[in-house]
């Protein structure tokens, strides 16, 4: 609720922001008069950002009833190396992780999951690249460079560097 209370309180309208969305971008729609949509999605954008930035300085800096008290866990790890990052989890909270559990993560992260498509995890890991545009991208990481650091995403040069796939933009995170 503080969260969702700080994007409505965010929303100056006196503050100029690039619109978000493209005009014909696939995401795009009807746009309310001065762009309200990519307003609030920009406003939102911000607010969370500067929320994940403070919530990693904490676990960057724990203070001393917080330390090895969480765990953090990319999506990525979690699709790349799904067995891997879930007996690190299962493990954190003194768990084991069955066969079933082992099966269901991979079902989930290479296999049919709950769709009529296959979950292919290079698709799903790099479908932002596809997605958005390079203006939306460079937005996003106006906005959100502290936590991507942190969590170890790298920052794009190019618009030719957003469509190289065979380049991950992931490195190891500061956690």
């Amino acid at each position: 609720i503080r969260e969702s209370l700080q994007v409505v309180r965010s929303r100056d309208p006196r503050i100029h922001r690039m619109p978000f969305l493209d005009a014909g971008h696939k995401l795009g729609g009807k746009k309310e008069a001065g762009g309200g949509s990519d307003y609030h999605a920009l406003g939102a954008m911000e607010v969370i950002c500067n929320s994940m930035t403070k919530t990693l300085q904490t676990a960057l800096h724990p203070p001393d009833w917080l330390q090895g008290n969480y765990m953090a866990v990319r999506y990525e790890d979690l699709v790349v190396e799904p067995i891997k990052t879930l007996r690190q989890v299962y493990g954190f909270v003194n768990l084991a992780v069955s066969p079933e559990m082992e099966k269901f993560a991979l079902n989930m992260t290479s296999g049919p999951g709950y769709s009529s498509k296959p979950f292919v995890p290079t698709q799903a890991l790099s479908a932002w690249r596809t997605a958005l545009s390079y203006q939306q991208i460079k937005q996003v990481e106006e906005y959100c460079h502290q936590p991507m650091a942190v969590l170890g995403y790298e920052r794009v040069g190019s618009p030719e560097e957003v469509k190289d796939l065979s380049r991950t933009l992931l490195r190891k995170p500061q956690l």
